[in-house]
């Protein structure tokens, strides 16, 4: 359905215009008005898809508009991405200044000022484009939908699913091995809270998937449920997303009476996995709702926490913290490797592999960061 892929599109591109990294990049730069300009240009028109959707069967035009939207929406997307790459890579740059002068030849940048210039007339020209496509709207009449407060976009970039591709993941087996030990140990808890701990790309969601989908972990939990946590703790959306995993069922007109009743009928007596990824509220309160919801568990069930925020495992744990670590200089070379070079390549270039490995040196281990580095 159109509708459906363009809000998931448009969120997109909200939830990564209000991300820290964008928005480090818009400051680096000095483009806060043409990204203010362009929020506010996308926000106009997600206002009115959902109608739009339901409307483009009966209305002649409606489904070139809303194709004509797409491909703007993904150009919106490209063109954010160019910018937080060129940010990074400058920051790269100047991180790593002391390293080999081959590692300058590597990312070298082109003068800022015409990057800002450049930018900045590929940002104008997306706005236009859009403010073009928004005019257009009135001639279908579609009805505005009120905006939200603003906190889901700000997510909705960094939503997580319980899939993984094993094949792509170095180094972590170790780690795996841990959390899995904990998660099989009996104990005198209906229901038991393990936090994973660590900086931003360090790979707690990366090893949660790992956990989630081995297959020992399948046999031991009669329900098994992923769920990517509101960043204020929606206890309300927070409930919708567990129910909407366990049963595929979308019940956000539900009341939050009907969706405690539902979630509770749900878990009655099953004993289960439950992933809460990238916690940040440290709210107790809601925390509190939450767990007692839960306790209609079987004996022994499980939730896993991640986050990168230690006063929410004072909260929320009832296991020791897991501070998840980074990857060690092999690992990180080895992961540099497949994003950096062609798998076809049966010969790596010595020259190449003696400035991945000065970069790697510097990137203590982070995985996001060694991809990042390795894909430029």
């Amino acid at each position: 359905m159109a509708e459906s892929l363009l809000s998931s599109i448009a969120e997109s591109v909200l939830g990564k215009i209000a991300s820290p990294a964008l928005q480090e990049a818009v400051a680096i730069y000095n483009i806060e008005n043409q990204i203010r300009e362009l929020r506010e240009t996308l926000t106009a028109i997600k206002a009115v898809l959902s109608d739009a959707e339901a409307q483009q069967a009966k209305k002649n035009g409606l489904q070139v508009w809303l194709d004509r939207l797409q491909h703007v929406f993904y150009d919106a997307e490209d063109v954010l991405d160019e910018l937080e790459c060129e940010a990074l890579r400058k920051q790269v740059t100047s991180r790593f200044g002391g390293i080999k002068g081959k590692v300058h030849r590597f990312f070298s940048l082109s003068n800022p000022l015409m990057f800002r210039a450049k930018i900045s007339h590929k940002i104008q020209g997306i706005r236009e484009r859009l403010s073009r496509i928004t005019t257009e709207k009135d001639q279908f009449d579609l009805n505005v939908q009120s905006a939200d407060n603003g906190v889901a976009h700000t997510r909705s970039r960094e939503m997580t699913c319980s899939f993984i591709n094993k094949l792509d993941v170095i180094g972590r087996n170790i780690d795996k091995e841990k959390i899995i030990k904990m998660l099989m140990q009996s104990d005198d808890k209906n229901l038991s809270v393990l936090p994973i701990v660590g900086i931003g790309g360090i790979g707690k969601t990366t090893l949660a998937k790992l956990v989630y989908n081995d297959d020992r972990v399948k046999e031991q939990f009669e329900l098994q449920l992923w769920v990517c946590v509101p960043e204020d703790f929606d206890l309300k959306k927070t409930i919708e997303e567990i129910i909407k995993d366990a049963t595929r069922q979308n019940l956000s007109n539900f009341d939050i009476q009907q969706l405690q009743n539902f979630l509770q009928d749900i878990i009655k007596d099953k004993k289960f996995l439950l992933v809460l990824d990238d916690v940040w509220s440290s709210d107790c309160t809601r925390w509190k709702e939450l767990r007692d919801l839960l306790t209609g568990g079987a004996s022994e069930s499980k939730i896993i926490v991640t986050t990168r925020i230690v006063e929410v495992t004072s909260i929320m744990g009832t296991h020791p913290v897991y501070n998840l670590k980074g990857l060690s200089h092999e690992e990180s070379m080895a992961l540099f490797r497949k994003w950096a070079f062609d798998e076809k390549e049966k010969e790596l270039r010595p020259d190449l592999l003696e400035i991945g490995n000065d970069i790697v040196k510097k990137s203590q281990g982070i995985p996001l960061l060694v991809k990042t580095l390795g894909s430029l």
